[in-house]
């Protein structure tokens, strides 16, 4: 039960990924792309508790299922034409002791830069689910602590460097940062992150057509340059590996954004959290003290169409347990549900740990 909120929250932020781009004009087509993508990486020992993964250098091979959009509005909205779908990737990670194989599926969106040119460059964000072959166990595989269940979220950040050798054909590569962890809802779970490079090869079913729109200026467009937004979050996270309870967090949150180039913004915010599972972790330990916690939050956004993705770094204000670092990681995709309410998934995370991950609901003025 407690994977619903989760696996609801990314089902349905992909199923809307057909609406986020404004309606194409009658002599635009979207063209669909077929990638193949393969991987080599290292394991990141973040940890003492991760030792026994030293050494290890997994590598995939996968599919991308997208399209590139390439429509007037699309330009005046990016100032680019993206790419936006999913990708598919089988994971070896080279340590079939500890941590065994793995499958991901990823929803991603990839701006492109300099697209007109032979040699351009392309940023890519996504997330996703991915089944985890060996997770933790206490008898059979009490090494693995990055991760204790078969379900996981994995999340992608990459810079991809693109060479045109036809209009059909695209070569690439890219340097990939991969994190995968539970999102907190059961312990152990210090997640595994592992950088890659990868190698990748694009076809284009029909060869894309760029029209020359004229430049628009994003400061004069009908976006504000001033965001507010309000919202509440829910989460389940756990407490011990060897215990299946869940405990509810509920947040209420503030974030102010300013616009500062087409597709990027910067952003402040303050959130207050109630977990129940500090709660009981403060009950057995006979304290007496408050398990809420209240917190400023600084960051970054990547205004990409309807979806909004934010990177942003936490400092509580009010935390009287000090179970945590007091700075804290929130990792998001928002979506624009319409021009005021917007739905979501955010991870939160302390240091190398994920903390939760929740659902959020709220609106824009």
């Amino acid at each position: 039960m407690y994977r619903f909120p989760f696996i609801s929250a990314f089902v349905i932020l992909l199923g809307l990924h057909v609406i986020i781009v404004p309606a194409q004009s009658p002599e635009t087509i979207n063209p669909s792309v077929l990638g193949l993508r393969s991987h080599l990486g290292f394991v990141i020992i973040h940890s003492r508790d991760i030792r026994p993964m030293k050494n290890t250098y997994p590598f995939g091979i996968g599919i991308d299922l997208k399209k590139r959009y390439t429509s007037r509005k699309t330009w005046e909205t990016y100032g680019c034409y993206p790419m936006i779908g999913f990708s598919f990737t089988y994971w070896n990670f080279n340590n079939p002791e500890i941590l065994g194989q793995g499958m991901s599926a990823l929803f991603f969106v990839e701006p492109f830069f300099g697209f007109r040119r032979k040699v351009n460059v392309s940023l890519r964000a996504g997330l996703g689910l991915a089944y985890l072959g060996n997770p933790y166990d206490e008898v059979e595989n009490p090494q693995n602590l990055s991760f204790s269940s078969h379900l996981g979220f994995p999340l992608l950040l990459s810079i991809n460097l693109n060479y045109q050798l036809s209009p059909e054909l695209n070569l690439n590569i890219g340097a990939c940062y991969n994190h995968i962890s539970n999102g907190g809802v059961k312990y152990p779970n210090k997640g595994i992150n592992y950088p890659s490079v990868a190698f990748g090869l694009d076809y284009y079913i029909k060869p894309v057509k760029y029209q020359k729109f004229p430049k628009i200026s994003w400061r004069d467009d009908t976006l504000s340059r001033k965001r507010h937004d309000v919202f509440i979050f829910l989460a389940l996270t756990g407490i011990e590996a060897d215990e299946k309870a869940q405990y509810l967090v509920f947040g209420v949150a503030l974030n102010f954004s300013y616009r500062v180039a087409r597709i990027s913004a910067m952003n402040a915010g303050f959130e207050w959290v109630v977990d129940e599972s500090l709660k009981k972790r403060i009950e057995r330990d006979s304290l007496d003290v408050d398990y809420q916690r209240g917190s400023l939050l600084f960051g970054h956004e990547f205004l990409l169409g309807r979806f909004v993705f934010s990177q942003q770094l936490g400092v509580y204000l009010y935390d009287p347990y000090h179970r945590n670092d007091p700075v804290y990681q929130r990792y998001g995709l928002n979506f624009k549900v319409s021009k005021k309410f917007f739905i979501g998934i955010n991870l939160k995370t302390h240091r190398h740990i994920a903390d939760f991950m929740d659902l959020r609901f709220g609106i824009s003025f």
